[in-house]
């Protein structure tokens, strides 16, 4: 399971502040999600008790009262008198409660040391840390501090007509008394040897163990927008690369210089790797490799709010496949507490979809090892008026914990090669040209179907064994390192299978090398079709053509597939073949066509394939059969074989000591007296049999039955 679970939680849930009401919202909190958190090792809560201004006003003072995230909608926006509740909150705030109570620093003290002392009594041998938020917009509380007294410093994109914070801009000088700055802000301040200072005093006065820098803040001066300093939207300006990158650098010198002993969590952007730097010169390999105790982003939450699974994929590949420590973060968002939201509901429908696609996202380190997410946050576990439903605790728990079991153990079919170090490093306009377009073409290849989750950086792939990637197809940019060049013409020449893609010019420049090429210029299903040459087909039949074709992870788990997918529209026929056959899933019945299977796949699916069938026509279906054999613990049949090959890839622990038997009949043989061979090759370990018709039963022994 996870290493670290991190229940992310608003101060609404606390509508009264006695000492006995906050123990029992905390006893709550642990009890709901206790089937979670008994496995991992580190529990911890995040706070988002305002808006971060909390941190920046803090005097030092308990008894001083903050603004808290008490409201719906944008906090900064005039409260909604009209008496009309259904107008937007993007035009009006409203109280999330009747007369909600007041929040002083003395109080979050006390929830704080609560949640601390019932989290270590319902599980004393769990780490219990609890840490807090800093954003950079007027969402979630009132802010005299950044849209009254210091507006110099909200230069971002702008949201309801008030900016964003900018972590390379610099403050006028104030007279107020602050925690970390007794006798006021001097003229010129860094924001971020300011917020560094005031955070460190917050977080020793609260007992807080960790911050969390929120929407992008210390990745960008504006990460919200896809424009910014070094592209305008239609021009790339590489003579501002050096400085701004070297601003968004000095942030994090700053904010690491004022706040020395605690760990930094970020969120992130919602771009990818090169496309931030593109645009706006984000540092992110020097940040990591800047020795300022940071976690890695996550996977972006807007997937729920645009519907944009490609965008999600791809830039959660490109911030992991190099890490500054030894883990990443899946992220998933159950409830909005702010915008009157809950996304398992009325984002999803109760479908889990963000939760099977994100998570089937895997790196694969120097070694060759594939790393799956190893922690998860879950945002939030309340909703906007500050209840805790049950229902969205037990409906989608199921799915998060049955994601990390059939997260990746070894290269998906698909892995990208990605110049993490080349793309946030580079000064070339032509190679920044290049990231910004070709990153965007991956992101919409993944929304059109490319099943692509699975990444290596270029610095690492060098130093790999490469007979990793046997079974693998890899797709790569062009190579800027003329070392990863000359290992890839070398990897083709001896059968290995790429793509590469990138402008034409670009790939005239390795035109020597036998792959295949894409052209950021090419439909996005182009790279789709590539894959055809190495006997994967993916195809559709779509009843409405305003809708997109299924989104797809495909991970290698166990010694199987694991598919997931999300459909925007039902109405669409799916058809595949793989190099071993048509895909038959575990549960499902495939309609074969002209050898390929057909099928018709709901909103959200999870399936595991064990087995391929070759054959021309006919329904086959791959059911889980009852043991029924103290000798079994699993049995899977297929039914409706026409003299048809059949290959069946068993479970890690017996792939060469499979059963097999017919019917119903308890005749179960050793594979070959059935006409079975146990393969190995560069589809890995299998069981092959031909001319097979009728029907088939594969039973896996208990480890004692092995040979």
């Amino acid at each position: 399971m996870y290493k670290q679970v991190t229940l992310e939680v608003s101060l609404k849930p606390f509508k009264e502040t006695s000492d006995a009401y906050i123990k029992s919202v905390c006893r709550k909190i642990f009890s709901q999600w206790q089937g979670l958190l008994k496995d991992c090792q580190t529990i911890s809560i995040m706070l988002w008790a305002a808006d971060g201004s909390e941190i920046l006003d803090y005097a030092g003072k308990l008894d001083d009262e903050f603004q808290w995230a008490c409201y719906i909608g944008n906090a900064n926006l005039p409260l909604n008198t009209t008496g009309d509740d259904s107008i937007s909150p993007h035009t009006y705030k409203y109280l999330y409660m009747e007369n909600p109570p007041k929040m002083t620093y003395g109080i979050l003290k006390k929830i704080v040391a609560t949640l601390k002392a019932e989290g270590k009594k319902a599980f004393p041998d769990k780490n219990i840390l609890v840490g807090h938020t800093f954003d950079i917009g007027p969402e979630f509380a009132i802010s005299d501090f950044k849209y009254n007294r210091h507006k110099e410093i909200c230069t971002g994109t702008k949201l309801d007509r008030l900016g964003f914070v900018d972590c390379t801009a610099t403050l006028n000088a104030d007279n107020r008394c602050y925690a970390a700055f007794k006798n006021g802000i001097p003229e010129g301040t860094p924001i971020g040897l300011f917020l560094g200072k005031q955070t460190s005093a917050f977080l020793k006065d609260m007992g807080m163990d960790f911050i969390w820098l929120s929407n992008g803040f210390g990745f960008s001066a504006d990460p919200w927008s896809l424009n910014g300093k070094v592209f305008d939207g239609e021009k790339f300006y590489p003579e501002k690369l050096k400085e701004t990158r070297e601003k968004v650098f000095e942030f994090w010198k700053f904010f690491k210089a004022g706040c020395p002993d605690f760990p930094i969590r970020t969120r992130g952007t919602n771009n990818t790797v090169g496309i931030d730097y593109a645009t706006d010169a984000v540092p992110i390999y020097d940040i990591y490799n800047g020795d300022f105790g940071i976690d890695p982003p996550p996977n972006s939450p807007w997937a729920a709010l645009n519907d944009n699974y490609g965008l999600e994929i791809m830039g959660h590949m490109t911030r992991i496949c190099q890490l500054p420590g030894d883990g990443f973060l899946f992220r998933y968002y159950i409830h909005d507490p702010w915008w009157a939201n809950s996304p398992w509901y009325d984002r999803y429908g109760g479908q889990p979809m963000d939760i099977y696609l994100p998570c089937a996202v895997s790196r694969i380190d120097e070694n060759g090892r594939v790393q799956t997410a190893d922690n998860l946050s879950l945002l939030t576990i309340d909703n906007s008026f500050g209840a805790l439903p049950d229902s969205c605790v037990n409906e989608p728990l199921p799915h998060l914990i049955k994601a990390k079991k059939d997260a990746g153990d070894a290269p998906a079919p698909l892995v990208l090669i990605y110049p993490f170090r080349e793309y946030s490093t580079s000064l070339d306009e032509s190679l920044i040209t290049e990231m910004y377009y070709g990153d965007n073409y991956i992101c919409e290849a993944i929304n059109n179907s490319l099943p692509l989750n699975c990444v290596t950086s270029t610095d690492n792939f060098l130093l790999q064994d490469l007979s990793v990637y046997s079974a693998s197809v890899l797709i790569s940019p062009v190579p800027e390192n003329p070392k990863l060049k000359e290992k890839l013409k070398v990897y083709c020449e001896n059968g290995g299978k790429v793509i590469f893609y990138g402008s034409k010019e670009r790939l005239t420049e390795i035109s020597d090398i036998k792959a295949q090429f894409v052209d950021f210029k090419d439909s996005p299903t182009k790279i789709r079709q590539c894959l055809k040459k190495f006997g994967i087909e993916i195809d559709f039949k779509i009843y409405d053509e305003t809708k997109k074709t299924t989104t797809m992870t495909i991970a290698k788990n166990d010694n199987s597939l694991v598919f997931s997918t999300y459909n925007e529209t039902t109405a669409l026929d799916t058809y595949l073949k793989f190099p071993l056959g048509a895909p038959i899933f575990t549960g499902r019945s495939a309609i074969i066509e002209n050898g390929k299977a057909r099928y018709n796949f709901s909103v959200s699916e999870h399936l595991e394939c064990r087995a391929f069938v070759q054959q021309e026509s006919g329904v086959v279906t791959l059911k889980e059969k009852h043991p029924c054999s103290k000798k079994f613990r699993r049995r899977l049949q297929i039914t409706g074989l026409k003299d048809a090959t059949v290959c069946f890839f068993a479970e890690d622990y017996c792939k060469q000591d499979l059963f097999v038997g017919r019917e119903e009949a308890m005749d179960f043989d050793p594979v070959e007296f059935r006409g079975f061979k146990i393969i190995q090759d560069e589809h890995g370990t299998y069981y092959k049999g031909e001319h097979i018709s009728g029907n088939i039963t594969f039973s896996m022994p208990f480890k004692e039955y092995l040979k």
